[in-house]
């Protein structure tokens, strides 16, 4: 996730690696609810080993990612600890994954408010990360932001 040489070249690589992200999707849906993650944090583990991506970065995410799931499905307890696990890995991880879970969600609603859409540009900016801040321009439009639209 993070940038090493042009960013995400691993993630670009084809075929092997797109099958493997689902793969880690997958199991994170699987193993949020009580469990602990055996599965995904093997897959992230080889995302990081085989697919260019950086390894804080990835079991950052997939602890996030464990942590929401177990929380949705009730299990607070298990939550806590992936939650514990995410805290685990350097900052700039932890800022990037709350970063991209924003960009997400906001892509998700198909909008962003103009706070969250400045600073995720600032955070693109200063990670050198163009493709973070295309995608944001592209949820937010070119004034780095907009509202929800009432329908």
């Amino acid at each position: 996730m993070r940038g090493r040489g042009d960013g995400m070249s691993g993630l670009s690589s084809g075929d092997y690696v797109t099958r493997q992200i689902r793969a880690l999707a997958e199991a994170v849906r699987r193993e949020g609810a009580g469990g602990v993650g055996t599965r995904s944090f093997q897959l992230a583990e080889h995302l990081a080993a085989e697919g260019g991506v950086h390894r804080g970065d990835i079991l950052t995410a997939t602890a996030t990612l464990l942590a929401m799931a177990a929380w949705c499905d009730g299990e607070a307890e298990a939550a806590r600890r992936f939650a514990e696990r995410a805290a685990e890995h350097d900052e700039d991880s932890r800022e990037l994954v709350a970063h991209l879970l924003c960009l997400e969600v906001g892509a998700e609603e198909g909008w962003l408010p103009q706070e969250r859409a400045e600073a995720l540009l600032e955070y693109a900016r200063r990670a050198r990360r163009g493709d973070l801040a295309s995608r944001v321009r592209s949820i937010a439009g070119p004034r780095g932001g907009r509202h929800r639209r009432e329908d």
